[in-house]
């Protein structure tokens, strides 16, 4: 017991410290080629902290636990927009662009919905259907609209990106700016997140479970909440340090994520059964 409450406090401390040079390390990405960081936040630091999410999912299914993966999602998507923004809102106040509220805001709702649609078949087919999955096809389904989200990303970087001079180019290889060190930066704070996250999580789970509580709810409480862990530490140090873009992007971005990317793949891996009562929390 003494050796998981130590490392589930070192995790916190590496979920942390990665958090703070995965953050660093994009903004010099944005500063390197002009684009905006609410595009990093919505890319490269949703990537990053999204990492969690896919690999417990994606085991989870393999494993036979469809609702856990797919519950692992919802509370994970819950967390993010409760929890992890209210947070960090209350370190800094946040503003929210136009591109938030009528690009952002919908593709959030929209991921949600189309969750729901395709899951629910009993409701929504009303064929005689006995049973609600999801299934290799609407992998695919959800792979595609992730498709359509990165090429409204892609759209947003070209609008914004200038040409530089060969000798702004050269001043930008000698200065913190360069572009072997941001890369260093944020693939190493990526794998710290990973494993941050899951040191939090495993050994969460083992007090949990040392401490009486039901393995039930320990999947729908500490594996969602575990694996929003790097959303948070990013989206409040990105607060703090003022790159408020980011803080918002990486929310927005992972919520997207979760939903096309992670369920796509994950069903792609293997079909997903889908709990109706997972709508309660959806909702």
């Amino acid at each position: 017991m003494f050796w998981s409450v130590l490392f589930l406090v070192f995790g916190f401390y590496v979920l942390i410290k990665s958090a703070d040079v995965l953050v660093n390390g994009v903004a010099g990405v944005g500063r390197r080629f002009n684009i905006p960081k609410i595009v990093m936040g919505l890319t490269l630091v949703a990537f990053a902290t999204s990492a969690p999410e896919g690999t417990v999912s994606i085991i989870a299914s393999l494993q036979g636990s469809s609702n856990l993966s797919v519950g692992n999602i919802i509370g994970s998507n819950l967390a993010n927009v409760t929890l992890v923004l209210g947070v960090a809102a209350m370190v800094r106040k946040i503003p929210v662009t136009k591109n938030t509220i009528f690009k952002g805001v919908p593709l959030n709702i929209l991921a949600l919905l189309l969750l729901i649609v395709v899951g629910y078949d009993q409701f929504f087919q009303n064929q005689g259907v006995t049973f609600n999955k999801i299934s290799l096809g609407d992998g695919v389904v959800f792979l595609a609209f992730f498709a359509v989200f990165l090429s409204y990303i892609w759209g947003s970087i070209k609008s914004v990106q200038v040409q530089e001079s060969e000798i702004q180019k050269k001043e930008r290889f000698f200065s913190k700016d360069n572009l072997w060190i941001l890369g260093f930066m944020i693939i190493g704070g990526t794998i710290g997140l990973l494993v941050g996250g899951k040191l939090v999580v495993d050994n969460a789970i083992f007090i949990a479970k040392f401490l009486g509580v039901s393995e039930s709810l320990i999947g729908l409480t500490v594996v969602a909440l575990g694996t929003s862990l790097p959303e948070l530490t990013t989206s409040v140090v990105a607060s703090l340090r003022h790159e408020r873009d980011i803080a918002i992007g990486n929310i927005v971005g992972s919520n997207v994520l979760n939903v096309f990317l992670v369920i796509g793949l994950t069903a792609l891996v293997s079909p997903l059964d889908f709990d109706p009562i997972l709508l309660y929390d959806a909702g």
